[in-house]
Order: structure tokens, then sequence, then C-alpha cells
């Protein structure tokens, strides 16, 4: 398969202007677009549905969703209207659900892996019209057939739990919102049991304002990930972020700010101009070897990011193609 690109957006701009953005990225060349469905934003399955109407080609992924704030029939059957609707460009993406999903709605999450389990079963069984523990088809049930190929399902996660249950059960790995230099093992626990298909979206900033501004975002990186995987490696105090994390829920963004400094956001990150960036997402694609690429985009241009995504993926092929193999 062809080396795909593509971008994640977090909804947050109005939902017009998403569709108008996928609409920009596809013309851009790209594959794939990711929404994220984290806490009270855009609602990224409506986004993806509008989207459809005014597209031709671009793959439109929920990255990620989680059972604990929708069921996953009803998740399922709406993504699969957006694969009717896109004759067959859906993408279903799940995960446990970290901080900034499940806190707005109060919830805390109990069984994570095994409630992502349950979703994956319940959302192949309402793809397949067929029965599943806690789901019964019932007489009116979508028939995903007529849009002429499966949805693919992807897991989202940042343990080795959550992505063994990925490389069990589920047809890919969608592995972003973590430092690259966790790449290698997440990806081994993906690809442990079965090869499955891996999405690899590293975060983006071309730009200093976009680095400013966003800098306090990158907590959330930090504060969903295993402790001894990232913090004793960064220097940070897990009661820090924690309380850095609280404030920024609270809308105060300065102790994040303060705990992210220039060498941690360097090491969770891609930075730099398109040029840069595309040589270091050529390391990872030789390195990783993923279905597609992309970058999980952070600045308040979206547009002007599409385009210095584009810019930065014509440099990455242009580099893998001058590398001997």
């Amino acid at each position: 398969m062809t080396l795909q690109t593509g971008i994640w957006l977090f909804p947050e701009a109005p939902a017009p202007e998403l569709v108008a953005l996928t609409q920009r990225a596809e013309a851009a060349g790209l594959e794939e677009i990711w929404l994220g469905d984290e806490g009270p934003a855009r609602e990224p399955f409506t986004v993806l549905a509008a989207a459809a109407g005014v597209t031709s080609h671009i793959r439109l992924g929920v990255g990620v969703t989680n059972p604990f704030v929708r069921h996953p029939g009803l998740a399922a059957t709406t993504m699969l209207t957006v694969h009717e609707l896109s004759q067959g460009r859906a993408i279903l993406g799940v995960g446990a659900g970290g901080q900034m999903s499940l806190s707005p709605f109060g919830i805390e999450p109990s069984r994570p892996v095994s409630r992502v389990r349950d979703f994956l079963s319940i959302a192949r069984a309402v793809h397949d019209r067929s029965a599943a523990a806690g789901y019964v088809p019932p007489d009116t049930a979508i028939d995903a057939s007529a849009a002429g190929r499966r949805m693919p399902l992807y897991v989202g996660g940042r343990g080795p739990r959550i992505n063994q249950l990925a490389s069990e059960v589920a047809d890919g790995a969608f592995v972003a919102g973590l430092p690259p230099f966790r790449y290698p093992e997440v990806i081994g626990w993906a690809r442990s049991i079965r090869p499955i298909d891996i999405a690899l979206y590293p975060s983006v900033a071309f730009d200093e304002a976009s680095i400013e501004h966003h800098r306090p975002e990158m907590i959330w990186a930090l504060v969903d990930a295993p402790s001894e995987a990232t913090h004793s490696r960064l220097g940070l105090d897990g009661a820090e972020l924690a309380a850095a994390a609280h404030a920024l829920r609270n809308g105060d963004p300065e102790p994040a700010r303060r705990l992210i400094t220039n060498d941690v956001l360097a090491d969770l990150m891609v930075l730099g101009d398109p040029e840069t960036v595309g040589r270091r997402l050529a390391q990872l694609v030789a390195t990783h070897q993923p279905t597609s690429i992309g970058l999980a985009l952070l600045q308040d241009d979206i547009a002007a990011g599409i385009d210095h995504a584009a810019e930065a993926f014509r440099v990455m092929r242009q580099v893998l193609d001058e590398t001997p193999r």
C-alpha cells in the first residue's frame, strides 16, 4: 500500500470552517484527515458527515472517540453513516479516553482496556449486522457493504495493554499525542501479535507564534502518559504535572507553560519550517514504516498549517525517493 499522508485537528474551529479545511486538505493532495473527539468542542462525526458530501477521495477519521462518552453501537452506526455518505472513506478510532476527553463530563474511567475491547466487538458486530455481547442487530441495521469496502477500526492509546489489544483485534493503531521517543515501544506493542496498519501522527508547530500559543497544551501528552516512560526521562515531577493540568483546565495556562520548557517541547513535538519537518518525517517513516504519516496541527491558522504540511510531505517524499533501500 502506498504511504498515505494526512492531518489531525482538534475540532475547535466553527463547523463550516472545518468542512472547508477538509476540502483544502484534499485539494493539497492529502489522503486523510482525522478529527479528535475530546471534550466539548465541535462534534466530529457531524463535521465529517458534512465533509463527505463535498470531498471525493480524502479518508475521514475520528481519532479518537472513547467508550465512556459514546455507546459503541451508536458510535459505529454514526460512523457507518459517514462511511455510506463518503462511499467507503470513513475510519473509526477508539481509545480509553484521557483527561481532555473525560474530565469535562466528570467521568472517571474504569476497566478502560476491557471497555475498548467491548467497543470494538460491538462496533464490528454493528458493521457486520451480527450479534455480540451487549448488541442485537435490529431489522433496520445499516448495510455497510453498500459502501463497497469495510470501515477500518483503529485503536489509539499510549500503554502496552491498549496497543496489544489493537494488535490482537483492530485494523490499525492511531499513534498520536505522545513523544516521538516513545514510538518504538508503542509501535512495537501494536505489532506484537499481528502486523496491523499504523497511522503515525506527531504533533507539529511550524512557527514561533504557534509554539508559544500551544505550549501549555502539550501538558496533556505528559499527564496521560505512563510516568515511567516519560516523566523520569524529561526530569518532570508527576505531582507538578497534575497540578499544572488542573490549573490549565481552570483557565490558568502559566504553570503548564513553565513546565513545558524548550527542551521538553523539543522532545514532545516536531518543530521547524516545512523543510525541517519534512526531513524529520522521512526519518520517522524510514524507521517505523507506518501505513500513513500525518501531522497533528497545533496552530491558529490551520489553512496555513495545511499548506505547510503539504510542503513538508513533498520534502519527505523527495528525501525518501533519494534514500537508497
